[in-house]
């Protein structure tokens, strides 16, 4: 049985799928880009081929991203027109549940500090997304503030290992009772 091989589209999705991971968990390295290569069955060079650079690999990875954050956004919003900022929230906690989205968010953030182009892109997906969430739940500027900041809370809790099955508040209350380490 032979090796099936697939379109150039067809690798490239692969390999974001791959690269989100491999991203999140190891930033924006030769290492991440081996492990893509390793986990859809091409070469190293092949997956710079199909993006240019490793950089803009990473984009593409952090527009699947944004992709998918807008994704989430518009079912809940569309699944409970009477609170959808309450089930956007659920909806993202619920995708960065498994730390790719989040690991891979956090790594942007990281290199966005020494990579003006990366900055850039960061500094969009979070326009965009706080756009189209304005968009679908007309709410007020504080309100769309403090949702993106329960957003970036949940990231990191999740990021951290924080149990938030009960929620952020909780989360944070019980890294509060913890003792301290010796």
């Amino acid at each position: 049985m032979g090796v099936e091989r697939g379109t150039a589209t067809q690798r490239r999705a692969q390999a974001i799928g791959s690269g989100m991971r491999a991203f999140a968990d190891h930033g924006l390295t030769t290492s991440a880009i081996q492990r893509v290569a390793d986990e859809i069955g091409v070469s190293q060079p092949y997956v710079f081929r199909l993006f240019g650079s490793k950089q803009l690999f990473f984009l593409a990875c952090l527009d699947e991203l944004e992709d998918r954050v807008r994704g989430v956004f518009r079912q809940a919003a569309a699944s409970s027109p009477t609170d959808p900022l309450t089930a956007m929230g659920a909806g993202f906690r619920d995708l960065v549940a498994d730390g790719v989205i989040s690991g891979l968010w956090l790594q942007a953030c990281a290199t966005a500090r020494n990579d003006a182009q990366v900055a850039q892109r960061c500094r969009s997906l979070i326009a965009g997304v706080l756009d189209e969430a304005e968009r679908m739940t007309r709410t007020t500027p504080d309100d769309l503030a403090r949702f993106a900041a329960r957003g970036a809370l949940v990231v990191l809790l999740q990021a951290v290992g924080a149990d938030l099955t009960q929620g952020s508040l909780a989360a944070v209350d019980s890294l509060r009772v913890q003792p301290a380490i010796p």
